[in-house]
């Protein structure tokens, strides 16, 4: 039998075997876990974040909110002081992304097309895809637009032309119109005689011709993480170029298209690039977050966004006098370039942190966080 003092032994070895275990784990746990983590995360077609990434997993919802114009009558008789809108929805879609045409690079990136799919969910709507909304008509302003520097002997007739099909430059159409299916107008049939701009598109609609279009967003070019894992996600090139049509550092493509990010903890900032607006945003650390019992950080826009320099420096550049006439007032971000020309405006939701100016001019918006 094995006395007391042999077991006393015993037990007190390999306590200190388990103590010199547990304090080396201590001190080479983080290091392995990182290192099989970055095993699992940098992207190859055989990785586990390959599936994720390809086919992504998570549920994402697109909320459309529609401005009905309720004095329409009132604007074309000169007597509105401002125009009236109402909001309506949410009008809820599914969305689901898909990468396609995958090709690895032997430098570190890969290459890929973003399809991305919508799905309407009525049960999660606020109203139907039926429901009438009048707004202005984008195919008039967007002529308008175009002719504004054209000859002043052009214009006389490309007004006359627009009048026989538009008394005026509203339309009324269902959500479902708006949206994905598109308007019909005979104007866009012969546009192009008169603005000798090439428009590709048949219909207006503010997601025209993208439900499940393989090309739409346009060729990626990312960083896989394979030579610098910190910049996992990171999109390097999109359109075959690594600068969009803004100047000097707005121009950059750079930031993560939101889907794959090094897993860095606690950054003041995150950035992510938009190809609907042909640039990046830069969203600023708001403070922790915590959603089915797991803690995260919570970023979100501020102020900065859309400023064109007026509080923030370094924003000034998305303004070009040349283009605009004049910088716009912060809190509105001229996208008509990236548009194909017509008068496209971005600002964040009731021109909340834009200039007082914005909202003073539109009876029904309710600018708060």
């Amino acid at each position: 039998m094995v006395s007391a003092n042999k077991k006393s032994s015993l037990c007190m070895g390999f306590g200190s075997v388990f103590v010199v275990m547990g304090a080396i784990s201590v001190v080479f746990w983080p290091a392995l876990f990182f290192a099989q983590l970055k095993n699992n995360m940098i992207l190859t077609n055989v990785s586990e974040s390959f599936g994720i990434w390809k086919e992504t997993p998570i549920p994402m919802y697109l909320e459309c909110f529609m401005w009905n114009i309720t004095n329409m009558r009132e604007i074309l008789a000169g007597t509105a002081a401002k125009v009236e809108v109402n909001q309506m929805g949410p009008y809820v879609y599914r969305e689901s992304h898909s990468k396609t045409n995958i090709t690895f690079k032997d430098n570190g990136t890969v290459s890929f097309f973003n399809q991305r799919f919508w799905h309407y969910e009525p049960e999660m709507s606020n109203g139907s895809l039926s429901d009438r909304i009048t707004s202005i008509n984008p195919i008039v302003v967007s002529i308008a637009y175009m002719m504004r520097n054209e000859r002043l002997i052009l214009r006389p007739g490309v007004d006359a032309f627009l009048r026989i099909f538009h008394r005026n430059m509203f339309v009324t159409a269902n959500v479902s119109s708006w949206l994905f299916d598109g308007i019909d107008d005979p104007v866009l049939d012969i546009a192009q005689n008169i603005t000798e701009i090439d428009i590709p598109y048949d219909k207006f609609g503010w997601f025209y011709d993208r439900n499940g279009s393989e090309t739409f967003d346009g060729q990626f070019l990312m960083d896989t993480g394979a030579n610098d894992f910190s910049q996992l996600g990171n999109i390097v090139k999109w359109r075959n170029s690594n600068r969009t049509l803004y100047r000097d550092q707005c121009g950059e493509v750079k930031g993560s298209t939101g889907e794959l990010w090094a897993p860095e903890l606690g950054q003041p900032e995150v950035t992510i690039f938009a190809p609907d607006i042909c640039t990046y945003m830069t969203l600023h650390k708001q403070g922790p977050y915590s959603t089915e019992g797991i803690d995260g950080v919570m970023y979100a826009a501020n102020d900065s966004v859309f400023d064109n320099g007026y509080k923030y420096g370094s924003m000034a550049c998305y303004c070009d006098e040349v283009r605009d006439n004049e910088c716009l007032r912060p809190g509105a971000l001229n996208v008509s370039s990236c548009r194909l020309g017509a008068p496209a405006f971005v600002s964040m939701p009731h021109f909340y942190n834009a200039d007082p100016y914005y909202p003073s001019k539109i009876e029904g918006l309710d600018p708060v966080p």
